[in-house]
């Protein structure tokens, strides 16, 4: 027994040398088949001179509206490829290829006379052309040498609409600006590698996919391409009226907070993007801060009645519209002797308004714009910026602000702070479908002063400065506003220079949408926030209440 001992301790030994080297052969197999498949076959691939590993492109996710339309997508073309190194006939190659492809002839030239083992002649050729270039191909014997493969192009199938909100994708299939840039990890797809070669024995050029098949992850956004449509339409009337520096539109459901619709002005081609200055690709909605003017009232009285520094029907002496404020003059376009509360908001009394604010703290009003959510940005969209306020440490700061002056606000910030006044909640913004719908705040005001600047802010609309908003078939609720542009080489506010908006919500009996139009610098006579913006809210209004076939909650007159 004692003398099998060495033998059973070799075999057991060869045992274990053979598992160790099994194992080891069947962990290189398993890295190759799971993990470093690519990259191995690419190594070996790479040696041969009729043979190369390419990137492909496949196909990004589309970006949808909420009822599933297309607002991007992406569509199979054909691109050329070719290894310049066994191509014939390059000339009547390149000339006959460039006629179909929107390349000049010494480009594709270019390319063949390459050092690189590969090239794509051209890229994203329409399909219907692919008889005429597989005859090309073997009427100028290059079946060996070049060949064609399906290809993906990004398109926008509805031109300029909803450009400042999509974005684009540039010429590496990435996302780089709007949704397409911020939602590029979910919409582009993993990177898809083929082997192309040339083969002998076939007589052609022949690919094998080394990557396995990805998926199309689809972006189904809040966006109503009718809606979209809409304010679109509204938009270039106000261009064309007003020639305006820039214009924004924004409509959100109130109950949601789902984004409806938001187009600008200027705007561009994403199918063409390279060819409009970059400043046309902005969405100003949300990356330009503007001084809201008296669009801010309602808050800075809403908040003097919260505290009971006021009350309804109190009467504030407004000075025959004149006041100094910490040495300058303050005036209201209409001088009155003196107006109820009610009548401040409804007129847009600056003096009024401001002789409110005086009751208010610095904390009173610091802890306003926290809870309107006016201190900070959404993070929802590519250039938001964040409201700039100024330190009401110093009482001028808070008399200013209460006549929209001194602070800066997009127009996401300002409509969704508007939800205050239509539903008596803030509700963060969304642009995605599956995102959560999430109240930031509930009761803003109380109830009784929830219903007082209710029932104010229909009577602006109804008898106050934004009459021309007012409809026949729906009661709408809101604040118009013009700002005076600041000009720092004066040193003061600019008489021609002026902001306008209107923002408010409708319909006011069941308030469903809140939506704000601004238009920085229009050029024509009585250029304000009532002449401007007002007459084109209600065309807003009348039209997306139609196009949702909301009954009519007003009797025409």
């Amino acid at each position: 027994m004692q003398g099998h001992e060495p033998t059973n301790k070799k075999i057991t030994l060869l045992f274990i040398l053979f598992l160790l080297g099994f194992l080891l052969v069947l962990g290189r197999y398993t890295y190759i088949q799971l993990i470093g498949r690519e990259s191995y076959v690419e190594r070996v691939v790479e040696k041969f001179p009729k043979a190369t590993v390419v990137k492909l492109s496949a196909p990004r996710g589309a970006i949808k509206d909420r009822n599933g339309k297309d607002l991007a997508m992406s569509i199979p073309t054909l691109s050329v490829y070719a290894f310049p190194h066994l191509v014939k006939n390059r000339e009547e190659l390149a000339r006959r290829i460039s006629a179909v492809a929107g390349v000049g002839e010494s480009h594709i030239l270019s390319l063949l006379e390459d050092n690189r083992k590969f090239v794509w002649l051209v890229r994203h050729v329409n399909k219907d052309y692919a008889p005429y270039i597989r005859a090309v191909i073997n009427e100028t014997d290059n079946s060996k040498a070049v060949g064609l493969h399906e290809d993906f192009k990004r398109i926008y199938p509805h031109g300029m609409l909803a450009s400042n909100l999509l974005g684009f994708v540039g010429s590496d299939g990435k996302g780089l600006e709007g949704l397409e840039h911020l939602f590029n990890p979910i919409l582009q797809p993993k990177e898809v590698k083929a082997i192309f070669y040339s083969t002998q024995y076939m007589g052609r050029l022949a690919k094998n996919p080394i990557s396995e098949d990805v998926k199309q992850n689809d972006l189904h956004t809040t966006i109503d391409l009718g809606v979209q449509i809409i304010l679109e339409d509204i938009r270039d009337k106000i261009v064309k009226q007003w020639r305006p520096d820039r214009v924004g539109i924004l409509v959100i459901d109130a109950k949601t907070g789902d984004i409806l619709g938001l187009t600008t002005y200027p705007n561009f081609d994403p199918n063409n993007y390279w060819k409009y200055p970059q400043n046309y690709r902005r969405n100003y909605v949300v990356s330009d801060l503007f001084e809201p003017g008296s669009v801010m009232k309602p808050f800075f009285i809403g908040e003097a009645l919260a505290r009971g520094y006021i009350k309804p029907g109190m009467i504030i002496d407004t000075e025959g519209g004149l006041t100094e404020v910490f040495g300058k003059t303050v005036k209201d376009v209409h001088p009155y002797k003196s107006l109820s509360i009610e009548q401040v908001l409804i007129k847009s009394s600056n003096v009024g308004t401001i002789k409110v604010a005086r009751f208010l703290s610095r904390k009173d009003v610091e802890e306003m714009m926290q809870k309107l959510y006016l201190k900070d940005e959404f993070h929802l969209l590519p250039g938001e910026i964040k409201p700039k306020l100024p330190n009401f440490s110093y009482p001028a700061n808070i008399l200013y602000a209460s006549i929209g002056q001194g602070l800066g606000v997009n127009l996401l910030n300002l409509c969704t702070s508007f939800n205050a006044l239509a539903t008596n909640r803030i509700v963060k913004p969304r642009i995605l479908l599956e995102e959560e719908v999430k109240v930031l705040r509930e009761k803003v005001f109380p109830p009784k002063v929830y219903g007082w600047l209710h029932e104010n802010l229909v009577k602006v609309v109804e008898e106050g400065t934004a009459r021309q908003a007012r409809s026949d078939y729906f009661t709408i609720a809101g604040k118009t506003g013009t700002s005076q542009k600041f000009d720092f080489r004066a040193g003061r506010y600019s008489r021609e220079e002026l902001v306008t908006y209107f923002v408010g919500y409708f319909p006011a009996t069941d308030p469903r949408f809140i939506a704000g139009i601004m238009v920085d610098r229009p050029r024509g006579p009585n250029p304000y926030g009532g002449t401007v913006a007002a007459p084109h809210f209600r065309e807003l209004v009348e039209r997306i209440a139609f196009y949702y076939r909301l009954e009519q909650d007003k009797l025409s007159k």
